[in-house]
């Protein structure tokens, strides 16, 4: 099996590198790719870059030279959910766009023309979770995650958030831009996502501090998946 594997900044990717080394590395104008091999597995491993449009791009460099069977998308993301702790593990159901708005037109928030109103992601893998929770300790939150171009980093924004999408559990930069893509050209995607902050007056400071923690869980939920794919 191909499978592709995008995380946005270096501490999204370091666990991830070390997983699949030995690997053989290629910039791709401004997109490093890490190609590696776990167990029978071959591994492409992006970093994309911040924001939708990067991760646009790296999801279809992805697809044009490589054509993976699946594609993962591991990283952080900002908690718009109380319940949720930094390191916290979230597996979505689902992903939109928090900032597109064609109300007006008839068409959902969040909602791209001739699109769904939302993107279905990761399920291949909740049977999974739910059969070995105990077996690797696993305590994941489902719930739909939202996409934009900002980082979230004011209580005024969740709660202005959390009015427009009432089920959103939390909020990153580039898994709605990578889903649109997978879903225009038919591939599985598996979102991963760990909590670094709690998008509030004190995310930045908390993101700076947290970012590594987030990536490294994430990435070990990712090495989890890997090792179980084939059976999903």
């Amino acid at each position: 099996m191909k499978i592709g594997i995008i995380g946005a900044i270096n501490q999204e990717i370091k666990t991830l590198k070390k997983i699949i080394h030995p690997y053989i590395k290629n910039n791709i104008s401004n997109i490093k790719l890490y190609q590696g091999k776990f167990k029978k597995n071959i591994i492409f491993l992006i970093k994309s870059g911040i924001g939708k449009v990067a991760a646009s791009m790296s999801t279809m460099t992805l697809i044009n030279l490589y054509q993976p069977d699946i594609i993962i998308n591991s990283g952080s993301a900002g908690s718009l959910n109380s319940l949720l702790k930094i390191g916290d593990i979230i597996i979505p159901e689902k992903t939109c766009y928090y900032d597109v708005d064609l109300i007006n037109f008839g068409y959902a928030l969040g909602q791209v023309p001739k699109y769904p109103e939302k993107f279905i992601i990761n399920d291949k893998i909740y049977n999974f979770c739910k059969k070995n929770t105990s077996k690797y300790e696993l305590k994941c939150t489902k719930g739909l995650i939202v996409s934009g171009d900002s980082f979230i980093r004011k209580n005024s924004r969740i709660k202005s958030l959390k009015n427009k999408f009432p089920h959103a559990i939390a909020v990153e930069m580039e898994s709605a831009a990578i889903a649109q893509v997978c879903y225009t050209f038919n591939i599985p995607l598996i979102v991963i996502k760990s909590i670094s902050d709690l998008s509030d007056n004190t995310a930045t400071f908390n993101f700076k501090k947290n970012i590594s923690i987030a990536s490294f869980q994430s990435a070990k939920f990712v090495k989890i998946i890997l090792e179980n794919l084939n059976n999903m």
